[in-house]
């Protein structure tokens, strides 16, 4: 019963309404992307720079009480990665910060898992996940292996909690297809959901600094959600995503 938001094959980034808040991202031709093979949208970090990356954001007209999110994606090969989360994409909303990660890369020789961290200082989830007030959301049904340099499906839902301190909201996501993460007793988003953002961009000093260039590529987009809105009031501006660090125990 969901509805299309964004259905983008990243011929451009303009094209699809996407707004490259730093334009830094490169629309290149990749003949081994599974969708859109004509072109992907690409994000690179160059060896000897602590600081880089892309920012897209793509905000709706409207808050939702759920939306989902699918893309396919990759990093180059040589993709060395944080020793911390290595952020990828945002669905989030007034006052949530909710982002998916590629977790630490650089410690498992090139795997690492996709977990979730909704990044918000007013909510709590340490009832359900791991660090801090419930920062770090680990799969918890399926392996959830994230690959250097191979194309991987990523899917995710979220679902708003009624309000600021319900525990009624939901938290999926997939990778290839297969169930990861499944949370249904989240506080999270209860003010709605308004905003996909992609955001490699790291906070302060990239460590170690990248000997090699790290990229990351998108092909294609796809954002859908139930009609209706979640408030009366329209979303605002698009933020700058920040996130702390988000560390395996």
């Amino acid at each position: 019963g969901a509805n299309v938001v964004l259905d983008c094959p990243f011929n451009s980034v303009q094209g699809c309404g996407i707004l490259d808040a730093y334009s830094t991202s490169q629309i290149t031709s990749d003949s081994s992307a599974p969708i859109s093979p004509g072109s992907v949208v690409k994000s690179t970090l160059y060896a000897g720079n602590s600081g880089g990356g892309m920012q897209l954001n793509y905000v709706t007209p409207q808050a939702y009480r759920e939306m989902y999110v699918g893309l396919m994606w990759r990093t180059n090969s040589q993709f060395q990665g944080r020793q911390v989360g290595n952020k990828t994409f945002f669905v989030r909303g007034p006052q949530n910060n909710n982002v998916f990660l590629f977790n630490n890369a650089a410690l498992n020789n090139g795997t690492g898992l996709m977990i979730f961290s909704h990044n918000s200082a007013n909510l709590n989830n340490s009832h359900t996940c791991a660090l801090d007030i419930g920062l770090a959301c680990y799969p918890n049904v399926g392996p959830g292996v994230l690959n250097v340099g191979v194309w991987t499906k990523l899917e995710a839902y979220i679902k708003a909690s009624t309000t600021n301190t319900s525990r009624d909201g939901i938290v999926r996501w997939w990778v290839n297809g297969v169930p990861a993460g499944n949370y249904t007793n989240m506080n999270v988003a209860s003010l709605g959901l308004n905003e996909w953002v992609w955001s490699e961009t790291w906070d302060g000093t990239v460590n170690p600094v990248p000997s090699v260039d790290w990229s990351h590529f998108i092909d294609h987009l796809h954002i859908s959600a139930p009609g209706g809105s979640s408030t009366d009031q329209p979303p605002g501006p698009p933020q700058t995503p920040t996130l702390r660090s988000v560390i395996t125990p």
